[in-house]
């Protein structure tokens, strides 16, 4: 067995190319010298980099792990040549925020094992009354005053933050669900029309959407790729990636989408985006809840480039933990003048608020100046 215990982060080689290291460093689950292999646990990690520590110089196959023992990602091959570590990080302070982020990852493991039922009860006695004092609550008043004047903001606001607290313990649970479950719980209409080949599919942060791409990727025939904006907060992120591993999804990082495009063109995969966040000068403009609402153009762009029909998912909650998802084409080429798509993607998007204002994320800063 070689003992890896050092504080000095080494590179990985990452899908064919040598990334830059960072702090902090990754977790060793195991090393056995004699067949070459180092399997590292996945936390840690992020989309862009990866670090290892060893206390002597090692080539030899990488293999990632889950906190299961499973393999998550292809081997990559780990570099010889030792490094220093890093001045500025203080070892108790790295030792320190490692802790924080096994205590995060092991509290979600253990709320995925609880019975739903439970998870909901929890949500509503402890969840709901904290986010409501701690989460964006100001945000949210303001987003409901503004995007709903003629309505009484106070039930809403109430609601939002019940579905909220919801809407986070069913994602939890979904590291442990299995699919058949799921399937039971999420019912897809449409879904057989994404299977005639490659298409743009656009999502809300409506509903549950995590648990609509995770049914749907048990419906299809094809693969499918979720572009994402990888969250800040690591537990959030490993908790997701591991959710895409275990139901068949392929993450893409917002910021290899090109690249990612470019080599599977000639694919029949499906790519869903999630696009009602706030863009940024880069944008388009539509109306949405009555005002002059600024969107994405890259799921325009897509479409066009790639000469793509786009769907929309509407995904609405019919009872605690169950959800119906409708799956419509809302453009197809030949396209039009540019902002088609977007149009027709928020009038999509205000039909799903329309119908269940309470269950749209009204937490995100999405009118800022």
């Amino acid at each position: 067995m070689i003992c890896f215990g050092g504080f000095a982060p080494g590179p990985l080689w990452d899908d064919g190319v040598l990334v830059a290291t960072t702090w902090p460093q990754v977790r060793v689950a195991r090393c056995d010298s004699s067949v070459g292999e180092v399997f590292v646990s996945a936390a840690g990690l992020n989309d862009r980099m990866s670090t290892l520590t060893c206390t002597h110089p090692l080539t030899a196959p990488v293999t990632m792990v889950n906190d299961f023992g499973e393999a998550v990602c292809p081997r990559r091959e780990l570099s010889t040549m030792p490094h220093s570590a890093d001045p500025s990080e203080p070892f108790g302070a790295a030792r320190a925020e490692d802790s924080r982020r096994s205590l995060a990852d092991t509290l979600i493991r253990t709320a995925s094992q609880m019975p739903l039922d439970r998870l909901h009860n929890l949500a509503e006695d402890i969840g709901e009354p904290l986010a409501r004092l701690a989460y964006r609550r100001q945000l949210v008043q303001r987003n409901l005053r503004q995007a709903l004047p003629t309505t009484a903001t106070r039930p809403l606001e109430q609601a939002f933050y019940a579905t909220l607290a919801q809407v986070v313990v069913e994602v939890m649970r979904c590291l442990s669900m299995t699919a058949a479950e799921l399937r039971e719980r999420v019912t897809i209409e449409g879904a057989e029309a994404l299977n005639d080949g490659p298409a743009l599919l656009l999502m809300a942060h409506h509903g549950n959407l995590v648990w609509a791409v995770a049914a749907l990727a048990g419906r299809l025939r094809v693969p499918l790729s979720v572009v994402y904006k990888p969250p800040h907060i690591e537990a959030i992120r490993h908790a997701l990636l591991a959710i895409a591993q275990r139901f068949g999804i392929e993450p893409v990082p917002v910021k290899k989408v090109r690249r990612a495009l470019m080599k599977s063109r000639q694919s029949t995969r499906i790519w869903t985006l999630v696009a009602d966040q706030r863009p940024g000068r880069d944008c388009c403009y539509a109306t949405l809840c009555g005002r002059r609402t600024a969107f994405f153009k890259g799921p325009e762009r897509i479409a066009r480039a790639m000469n793509w029909p786009v769907y929309y998912l509407s995904c609405q909650r019919t009872a605690p933990g169950r959800y119906r998802c409708v799956i419509e084409r809302i453009a197809a080429p030949p396209y039009e003048a540019f902002g088609q798509v977007t149009r027709c993607y928020a009038e999509k998007l205000q039909a799903d608020i329309d119908q269940a204002p309470s269950d749209w994320l009204w937490s995100h800063d999405r009118w800022r100046a």
